[in-house]
């Protein structure tokens, strides 16, 4: 409970500080629909060709890109804003100021500065979810809809456990930058699993589980919930957060600080 008062209030001074320059809620908004556009022309290209995508019709690919958008947005919003600087903490001893607090280090660390304008991308996506629906010509059941929701937010999870695992490197080797690397790999969420190879089908379920983060979820609104692809997608977000955890923790024990 305390770590949510504490999410919260964050968030709000962000949000704050945000709203003093308003500017940047239309260009934010204007670069999010840019791109949300491309990617909806890029279906409807992809799809006067054909009729399906390695199983996908056109409605089913705006949810997924949809899907994509919102919990992209979400990353944006809760997450890059606290990682973008994160090996640099590392290097100066500012992380200091998070280790000396009494929360969980981790928390204050990775997720306590916020961008609340990326919010607009997240908004777009739901709009974009609503048109692939739409398209369908269905609407989707109460517990198609619950496990999108919740297949969506062992996405984030598994998008934060990624993020911080990649950083918590930092402790070993602070000029070490896989940021770009992650930005690739989280690319071809764009884009249903069922399209690539087989080995690199199992890379993006397994190794870096793109499935999990957008695939999942946008199956299960529009064709219904699987109670296998649920359970595995559990398992996938709770190693994956498990074992962030664990590299954190040993991360920081190699922390020699500013105050050493």
């Amino acid at each position: 409970m305390r770590v949510a008062r504490l999410f919260g209030t964050a968030f709000s001074l962000s949000l704050r500080r945000a709203l003093a320059y308003r500017t940047n809620l239309f260009f934010d908004a204007l670069l999010a629909l840019v791109e949300l556009t491309a990617s909806i022309a890029t279906i409807g290209i992809v799809f006067t060709q054909t009729g399906l995508l390695a199983g996908w019709s056109a409605g089913q690919m705006l949810a997924l890109t949809g899907t994509y958008a919102l919990i992209t947005g979400l990353r944006a919003t809760f997450l890059d804003p606290s990682l973008a600087d994160f090996a640099q903490q590392i290097r100066d001893g500012r992380l200091d100021t998070y280790l000396l607090r009494p929360a969980t280090s981790v928390v204050l660390a990775t997720c306590t500065r916020h961008a609340p304008l990326a919010l607009v991308q997240s908004l777009l996506g739901i709009g974009v979810i609503v048109i692939g629906l739409r398209e369908l010509g269905s609407v989707p059941s109460p517990l198609a809809v619950a496990g999108w929701a919740l297949l969506t937010l062992i996405g984030l999870l598994i998008g934060w456990a990624t993020l911080v695992g990649l950083a918590a490197l930092a402790f070993w080797a602070p000029r070490l930058s896989l940021g770009v690397l992650h930005g690739a790999a989280w690319q071809t969420g764009r884009y249903p699993v069922d399209i690539y190879g087989r080995w690199l089908r199992r890379l993006l379920t397994f190794a870096f589980p793109v499935a999990a983060i957008t695939t999942w979820p946008a199956q299960t609104l529009t064709r219904g919930p699987d109670a296998g692809t649920l359970i595995l997608a559990l398992v996938l977000g709770c190693g994956f957060a498990l074992a962030t955890m664990l590299l954190w923790r040993l991360g920081v024990r190699r922390y020699t600080g500013a105050t050493s």
